[in-house]
């Protein structure tokens, strides 16, 4: 039997409950089993020039392209692994073959594009391992157990194959149609999602630019109980129940004079006792958004530091997972790790070990699991660790520890005061058992969470002005919520979410590379690049399409219920896109910086920031490559290159492969860029400069 894992923790795990041993070819096996892993996609669908040499530049004439079959190339970084997969398919394809790439549509993406690639047409022979829970040796005999048959999971494949086509058609068809249409060479990438993203952010950027703050009123009586403890109370509008009034509403000023003559009052209270459970564990984009808020971490940042804390460290568990819940075979990792690093925190002492039991379906919930299981801790944090890997490892850790806390017990108790024919209102929260709050350090303070309604008075009443206030700008953590369950732009209904827990941190950082979106003091706002695109998109009903969040999910429901469907309707929809003959207009790219050897202005062009005489006479030929051993060079980047200061240290590697960090200094007399180490070492009190 052949296993075929997707990546190099399952094949050894595999091999681990297997007791299968390491193979010099670079697999695992036993007397009867081979065991080997994709590294994610072996192959990527070609590029438009491996289809037609006359692809390779763009051209309207080439418009629309639309592959009548569907060729794939060797993913580069994979090259060696493709090789001994496809080696190894053809060796074991009489045999039974099991499939144990993840339980979800990409793993079944991955793995039928390796068989396929393998020459392998017959797989009536091939079974679906489908298992979601940590890969225990109990968990994988028995999934080996109760594997399917492959071919029951061909409707998934249909719909992993059409979302990667409908991608790939988007972005080939409608990047070069908007480039070739801006008139001076740079390039627009359009995509689904991203561009639908881009779209929601300048959307929400013009709503609070152009909002106009409107007045209203409030009137609030403060009321004392015996203690002297203090709660102020809400006049409530006896035409629409709520607590706001047009400005200078007679009402407002008939129940202050009421008050002002009177001040007898009742108070009537309705309490309910309620429970609130602790916080879910983590799944990626939970963990983005905490790492967000608390350490102002983009997504890809977070992603960085929880993949190496995963595939370096060891003491992580898979972070590209959607899950915040345990499979009901987890039940048994999670007390092993809870006894092991219980001495590792504080907070685990609020813990609840009892509540580490299959039966607690807050936790241990194989119907909610998708594709892997929440992230947990898996061990100690080595000492070698880095600052952003420390940061998102306590993140894991206290969620870890907080899933398993009693709930926080409190009365919530809905007040009502009348004075006269007038009726104030407010909810008081009092905490019977503080349960997870007690790790969250939130006691009973200063909130007026002992106010007795039976005997108190009312002190003063008074008329409050206030302003209307605008939405707010997207940060990292609301963006990647929006993502997860976005709103229709007309109205407040939930659409299915754009993108996946694995893809949103590549969206948001492609928009950024692209230089769509940039992101000042923690929000984001569409560059003047992305408003181009987006006014090019808007200009008829057709290309405007693609940013509509509407459409963008609604494509993803038919993608999900007919992908056929779904399939033919894309390429319908890109035939009528490049047949508009839009009214476009040339983009004129901003400066980022004045030219160190011309003086004349410095813009973005496609692969380079360059001069504006570069392709001029006299040419000046300065540029500055958008990539630099690997490293992305920003428009921030260049424009900071240009003034003469120094970037922020990158993250580089070097031609023999080692990674270094370095910030990016310009020398103004030559233009050449030299690099700044921080710390010194070998390269200390000199620069390494290139070309």
């Amino acid at each position: 039997m052949l296993i075929l894992a997707e990546k190099p923790s399952v094949a050894k795990s595999f091999a681990d409950a297997l007791g299968a041993k390491r193979n010099p070819l670079g697999f695992y096996e036993t007397e009867n089993i081979a065991i080997t892993n994709c590294v994610g996609h072996l192959y990527e669908l070609a590029k438009p020039e491996e289809y037609d040499a006359a692809y390779k530049f763009f051209s309207f004439s080439n418009l629309p392209i639309i592959p009548e079959k569907w060729l794939y190339s060797k993913n580069p970084k994979a090259a060696a692994q493709a090789n001994l997969v496809t080696r190894l398919l053809k060796k074991h394809s009489g045999d039974t073959v099991l499939i144990a790439t993840d339980a979800d549509r990409e793993g079944e993406v991955i793995a039928r594009i390796a068989v396929r690639q393998a020459g392998i047409r017959d797989t009536s022979n091939f079974t679906r391992f489908w298992v979601s829970e940590a890969l225990t040796k109990e968990t994988v005999v028995n999934g080996i157990k109760s594997a399917r048959r492959w071919s029951e999971y061909d409707d998934l494949a249909k719909r992993g194959f059409a979302r990667q086509k409908a991608d790939w058609l988007v972005g080939m068809n409608l990047s070069p149609f908007v480039t070739l249409s801006s008139g001076n060479g740079e390039t627009f990438p359009v995509g689904r999602v991203q561009t639908a993203v881009l779209a929601a952010v300048a959307q929400r950027n013009n709503e609070v630019a152009g909002f106009k703050p409107a007045p209203y009123g409030e009137c609030a009586a403060l009321v004392e109980d015996g203690d002297g403890n203090a709660l102020e109370m809400l006049l409530v509008n006896p035409e629409t129940k709520k607590t706001s009034f047009p400005k200078d509403d007679e009402y407002i000023q008939d129940a202050i004079s009421f008050s002002q003559k009177d001040k007898a009052i009742t108070v009537e209270a309705e309490v309910e006792r309620k429970s609130l459970r602790p916080p879910h564990l983590l799944g990626i984009t939970e963990l983005q958004q905490k790492a967000a808020s608390l350490h102002d971490f983009s997504s890809s940042r977070t992603l960085e530091a929880a993949q190496k804390l995963y595939e370096e460290r060891k003491c992580l568990s898979y972070p590209r997972t959607p899950s915040t819940v345990m499979g009901d075979d987890d039940v048994g990792l999670f007390k092993e790790k809870f006894e092991l690093l219980k001495g590792t925190s504080e907070i685990s002492k609020y813990s609840d070990v009892s509540l580490i039991d299959g039966g607690n379906k807050f936790i241990f919930n194989s119907k909610k699991l998708d594709s892997h299981h929440a992230l947990i801790p898996l061990d100690f944090l080595p000492n070698g660790a880095s600052d952003d890997e420390r940061k998102i490892y306590e993140i894991v850790l206290k969620s870890f520890f907080m899933a398993c806390m009693p709930p926080c017990i409190y009365d919530e108790k809905k007040l009502t005061m009348r004075n006269g024919g007038y009726a104030y209102k407010a909810t008081v929260n009092s905490v019977v058992e503080a349960g997870w709050k007690a790790a969250e350090k939130e006691d009973d303070g200063d909130d007026i969470k002992r106010f007795c309604e039976k005997r108190c008075a009312l002190k003063d009443v008074k008329a409050v002005e206030k302003m209307t206030q605008p939405k707010k700008e997207f940060t990292e953590s609301a963006l990647l919520a929006f993502m997860k369950n976005p709103k229709a732009q007309e109205s407040d209904e939930k659409l299915v979410g754009l993108g996946t827990s694995a893809t949103r941190a590549s969206i948001i950082q492609k928009l950024q590379e692209h230089a769509y979106l940039v992101k000042d003091k923690k929000k984001f706002y569409a560059t003047r690049k992305g408003r181009f695109l987006l006014r090019q998109l808007f200009k008829n009903d057709m290309t405007k399409r693609i940013a509509g969040i509407g459409q963008t999910t609604e494509w993803e429901r038919k993608l999900e219920e007919a992908p056929d469907e779904f399939e033919a309707e894309i390429k319908d929809y890109i035939k009528k896109c490049v047949a508009v003959k839009a009214d476009f207009e040339k983009y004129e790219p901003p400066s980022v910086g004045k030219c160190p050897l011309c003086g004349k202005d410095v813009v973005e062009r496609r692969a380079f920031f360059g001069c504006a005489g570069y392709c001029g006479t006299p040419k000046c030929g300065f540029a500055i490559w958008k990539a630099i051993c690997g490293a992305r060079i920003s428009p921030a980047d260049a424009a900071t290159l240009l003034s003469g200061k120094t970037t922020a240290p990158k993250k580089m590697k070097g031609k023999a492969g080692k990674e270094f960090s370095a910030g990016l200094k310009m020398n103004a007399e030559t233009g050449k860029i030299d690099f700044v180490f921080e710390k010194p070492n070998r390269t200390a009190g000199k620069k390494r400069k290139f070309n």
